[in-house]
């Protein structure tokens, strides 16, 4: 009797943990270990039955990362008739494959090379603010590195221009006329009316319009939404021009902070003086030629430039300078950490044109995810303020669960007998 009562009591507690299954695996999935890394142990918060285990941590990054080493896992079909893996018997013994690592120099990557492949970077380190893992502060040379190091992640435009007519904006004025800008997505009609607009008076009978017989391109229509077109509506002006940029990002390390890029066109004076001009200026006519009066003044001796004594450059001149027109996150010297699933590695790809000659499931792809980018940024709304409920800190409070540290791959196993165990009753 008493076993049949303790079987329906862990019954009832098997049951009532299917419901928290999929947050488990959610949890487990995102504390994967990366591919740098060869073992990872995670903190666990389990029931005392063995019912569910949750991995109790968020994973949270300073920089983005290069995911391209990632592997695609096969698993073998679910059996309920087959035994769980027990993690001291087929495990334990089973040495871990090699992490993949870049060969950092230790002069170059001095700042960087001992706590890059960290699990929590620089957890005890003046440069975050604690356990909480919140806030971070990285130095100049250490930002310089990391820049440095996910350049080939990076866009190669630093100019805002060249995302003309292919912005947020620019989408959302396609959006509301129904018209896709070339490499751009297409999206169904924001307004159905458009076609039965103004049948009986167009401008083939009125006398104030002015017929216009060739087609209009879409990108003047969207550049200019009210010049070309006969209803605006839900329409957004983008701006039709920026102050250009004149960086140019240099890979040599050893040039010097200031010198002059052979991409810079010298600017010659030749023809910038008309032909008109009169032989005497008349800044020489009014205060006599140039050297009338170099006698009459001398600059005395003592007389120096400012900051004659201080150096034009350092050695982190030349980094400052990249870093102040790097895109975020290398432009900021603190900020908040981030989940590493919310980092979005190859957002800016495809928010720039698609590189010609490419396949078209490829140019698909790019208009797919532009139509996904267009949809969650017209319908992002501001967070409303709620009370933040932490299901971990109220399970653990109780008796029934308690916590320590495991390895990931340990974890999964329990995760997966507690859901065997579930599926058999």
């Amino acid at each position: 009797m008493q076993k049949n009562r303790n079987f329906r009591s862990d019954k009832h507690v098997y049951l009532g943990a299917l419901k928290d299954v999929p947050h488990a695996v959610m949890k487990l999935s995102e504390n994967i270990p990366f591919p740098w890394e060869q073992v990872r142990e995670v903190p666990v918060l389990y029931h005392i039955t063995g019912a569910i285990t949750f991995v109790n941590a968020i994973p949270r990054v300073i920089e983005p990362r290069d995911c391209r080493h990632f592997k695609h896992m096969r698993f073998p079909p679910f059996d309920d008739e087959e035994p769980p893996l027990d993690y001291g018997d087929n495990v334990l013994d089973v040495e871990p494959l090699e992490a993949i690592q870049l060969d950092l120099d230790a002069e170059e990557n001095a700042p960087i090379i001992d706590w890059l492949y960290d699990t929590q970077l620089l957890i005890d380190t003046p440069h975050v603010n604690g356990p909480s893992y919140k806030y971070c502060s990285l130095p100049l040379p250490a930002m310089a590195n990391l820049y440095c190091i996910g350049r080939t992640l990076l866009s190669d435009h630093t100019d805002i221009n060249s995302s003309y007519l292919f912005d947020k904006k620019s989408f959302f004025t396609a959006k509301a006329f129904n018209m896709a800008i070339p490499g751009g997505p297409k999206f169904e009609p924001l307004y159905r009316d458009m076609d039965n607009f103004d049948e009986d008076w167009n401008e083939f009978n009125d006398i104030n319009k002015v017929i216009i017989r060739q087609q209009i391109r879409t990108e003047y229509k969207v550049a200019f939404p009210h010049l070309y077109n006969s209803l605006p509506r839900s329409v957004h002006i983008s701006p039709y021009h920026v102050p250009k940029n004149v960086y140019i990002r240099t890979d040599d390390p050893d040039l010097p902070a200031f010198y002059f890029d052979p991409l810079i066109n010298p600017i010659s004076l030749r023809g910038a003086q008309p032909k008109n001009m009169p032989l005497v200026s008349h800044e020489d006519a009014i205060f006599g030629p140039n050297d009338a009066d170099d006698d009459d003044f001398e600059i005395p001796e003592e007389v120096s430039p400012f900051l004659e004594d201080k150096p034009l450059e350092n050695d982190l001149t030349a980094d400052a300078i990249a870093l102040w027109w790097a895109p975020e996150p290398y432009n900021w010297h603190s900020g908040c950490m981030r989940r590493a699933q919310d980092i979005p590695l190859v957002k800016n790809w495809y928010l720039e044109h698609c590189p010609p000659g490419q396949p078209v499931k490829v140019r698909v792809s790019y208009q797919k995810l532009l139509k996904c980018f267009v949809l969650n940024e017209l319908k992002t709304c501001p967070e409303k303020a709620m009370t933040k409920k932490n299901l971990f800190r109220q399970l653990k409070a109780t008796k029934f669960f308690q916590t320590t540290k495991l390895d990931w791959v340990e974890a999964g196993l329990q995760l997966g007998v507690g859901r065997h165990m579930c599926g058999r009753i």
